[in-house]
């Protein structure tokens, strides 16, 4: 991608594995590969390596939320990678995963494809009888992320029973904020903190109201429940 790499947003293993609620050998193996079987990874890591930590972008997190049903099918790790080559081959687009298109015309062929390619019964399954399944995916799928014009992941509403906290590449380098000020759910956490669990001073500090400050600290609870 071409936007500058503060614009991306910026992610490690651990963040994804909070945010997304799966494990952070899943994450790893995704999108840094497999050393011990020598298989490279899925997606293609638009960040790298930072201050000795991996790391990767915005499109990569909204890649692996969408590929993480499929395990929960019984696809092969292989096919999902074969199913990642095969969409971005089609869609020529970095981020496939990270699109719209992937749910129309064109992405119910990459399926397709790719179960003929791989011969994976499940994928099988998945063209021949089971796209309700598919369609599942993309209902909750859509009702969390909003799209660009273009047809690319914009933002992401993590929590949908908290519907103030967002995560926007372009703010605060991608991590959980609150919608509309823009304040980071950790900084308004340890505000909290700070001021003995007083929610309605972080929000005269902030400007904003103490329902939205309680619903970030409960974010971020249920973040460190997840870690």
């Amino acid at each position: 991608m071409n936007a500058p790499l503060l614009d991306r947003g910026l992610y490690t293993v651990g963040d994804a594995a909070r945010l997304l609620r799966i494990s952070p050998q899943r994450v790893r193996g995704w999108i840094a590969g497999y050393p011990r079987t020598k298989s490279g990874p899925i997606l293609n890591n638009d960040v790298g390596w930072l201050k000795d930590s991996l790391a990767f972008s915005f499109a990569n997190l909204m890649e692996i939320r969408f590929i993480e049903h499929f395990p929960a099918l019984e696809v092969r790790v292989a096919t999902i990678r074969e199913m990642a080559r095969e969409a971005e081959k089609v869609l020529n687009h970095p981020h496939p995963f990270a699109t719209k298109t992937v749910f129309q015309t064109d992405g119910r062929a990459i399926f397709a494809e790719t179960a003929q390619v791989t011969g994976d019964k499940k994928l099988y399954d998945l063209r021949a009888k089971n796209w309700a399944m598919l369609d599942v995916i993309e209902q909750s799928l859509h009702r969390e992320v909003q799209y660009d014009p273009s047809g690319d992941a914009a933002q992401w509403l993590p929590r949908p029973e908290m519907p103030n906290i967002v995560i926007h590449p372009r703010v605060a380098f991608g991590h959980p904020t609150l919608k509309n000020a823009g304040v980071p759910t950790r900084t308004l956490f340890e505000a909290f903190q700070a001021e003995g669990d007083d929610a309605d001073s972080v929000a005269k500090w902030f400007d904003i109201t103490p329902a939205c400050v309680r619903e970030a600290v409960q974010f971020e609870i249920n973040l460190a429940m997840a870690a």
